[in-house]
């Protein structure tokens, strides 16, 4: 929904950019980690008015759905457990239509296509964090001794390359990164290295997420629920429901994430706001600081064929988490079917969020706000 609305708000009716210009950008940021609308309206901000403008717009996308996301996870009396209990099923109809969306964007190739596939059934069955950039890593490599894309020349002049956003984003990934995995190791005896693993936790994701939002929801997957076990997937897909009916990027999932992780590790309120401050700065920071310094890179390494071809490999790698996801979620809840409190009526939440997304009738935030309003039903009538 948020290139459309870029190409309305942006191209139609302000004319700060061309469309193709806005198209370029966005297929830029598609391919670099990170979440690529955000990255995308930043890059315009940068392109319009340097650095402030771009640390304006950054804020100005991302804060009002951080806000009202640190809200509802600092919250937990405004909406009950029984009040959102619809929103698993949702989450696994929308997750499905994911998957559906994103595989159609798939360069027409049988390598990309067995690549998607691989990556899916890699991630579904090995459930590490570590599979996440072997996958993409690999699927690069075979589509591009494999893939059949047509390289295309760019003759556009190169900018400048600022290699200092590059030192800084591998100096703070290294840094964290190696106190991360020393106190991940004493975190229950060490009770303030808490923040600082989620910190790390955070901002490799943001680092390796290749696919925007669905690719984050993967990933927490593994690294909230079963990895390190920071809360349910219960509550995860409470998270997962209530950012598809949030303004903003999908990646302010991590601010729901990292509060509620503060809190099963009994921090108090003041904990939660320190996760919630975590997730928003530790999840944009790097895809971000990529942008600043690899757009200029990008139009030399695309002169080369072999990075042109690896490029394919990587997006159906990705989508191929996103599968992933998919089957995780809905097998938790297809499994729980026979002991659910109402199996008929999660079925028929699944399936009627299902039509309704698929056929694009109704947006997802009605969508969302109509489930909650559904869970709200229920709970009186069963009182």
């Amino acid at each position: 929904m948020h290139l459309p609305l870029f190409s309305k708000r942006l191209v139609d009716e302000k004319g700060f950019i061309s469309k193709d210009d806005l198209l370029d950008i966005n297929a830029f940021c598609s391919i670099l980690p990170g979440p690529s609308t955000t990255q995308t309206i930043t890059a315009i901000g940068f392109r319009l008015g340097g650095p402030l403008l771009a640390f304006l717009t950054l804020l100005a996308w991302v804060l009002p759905g951080a806000i009202i996301m640190a809200i509802f996870t600092m919250s937990p009396l405004v909406l009950s457990k029984g009040h959102l209990r619809f929103l698993e099923p949702m989450v696994a109809a929308f997750l499905c239509y994911a998957v559906y969306s994103m595989f159609k964007l798939i360069r027409a190739d049988k390598v990309n296509y067995v690549i998607f596939l691989l990556a899916g059934i890699a991630g579904f069955i090995f459930r590490n964090p570590l599979i996440f950039p072997i996958g993409v890593v690999l699927g690069g490599i075979i589509s591009s001794n494999f893939g059949n894309r047509t390289f295309t020349p760019n003759p556009k002049p190169f900018g400048k390359v600022r290699w200092a956003n590059l030192s800084l984003l591998l100096l703070i990934f290294l840094l964290i990164g190696g106190v991360g995995l020393v106190l991940s190791a004493n975190e229950k005896t060490l009770g303030i290295s808490t923040p600082i693993v989620l910190f790390e936790n955070t901002y490799r994701m943001g680092s390796l997420a290749f696919g925007g939002g669905n690719m984050l929801s993967a990933m927490a997957v593994e690294h909230y629920v079963y990895h390190k076990p920071y809360m349910s997937i219960e509550q995860l897909n409470t998270g997962l429901g209530l950012i598809q009916g949030l303004p903003g990027p999908n990646f302010n999932l991590a601010i729901y994430l990292n509060g509620i992780a503060m809190q099963s590790s009994s921090f108090g309120s003041g904990g939660q706001l320190l996760g919630c401050l975590i997730g928003l700065v530790g999840i944009f920071l790097p895809g971000i600081l990529l942008v600043f310094f690899a757009f200029p890179l990008w139009e030399r390494l695309q002169t080369y064929p072999l990075v042109q071809r690896s490029l394919d490999g990587i997006f159906a790698a990705s989508v191929g988490f996103i599968l992933s996801a998919a089957l995780i979620i809905n097998q938790h809840f297809w499994m729980g079917w026979n002991s659910a409190e109402s199996p008929i009526a999660d079925t028929g939440i699944f399936v009627v969020a299902g039509l309704l997304i698929f056929t694009k009738k109704i947006s997802p935030p009605l969508i969302v706000l109509g489930m909650v309003i559904a869970g709200i039903v229920w709970t009186i009538n069963a009182w």
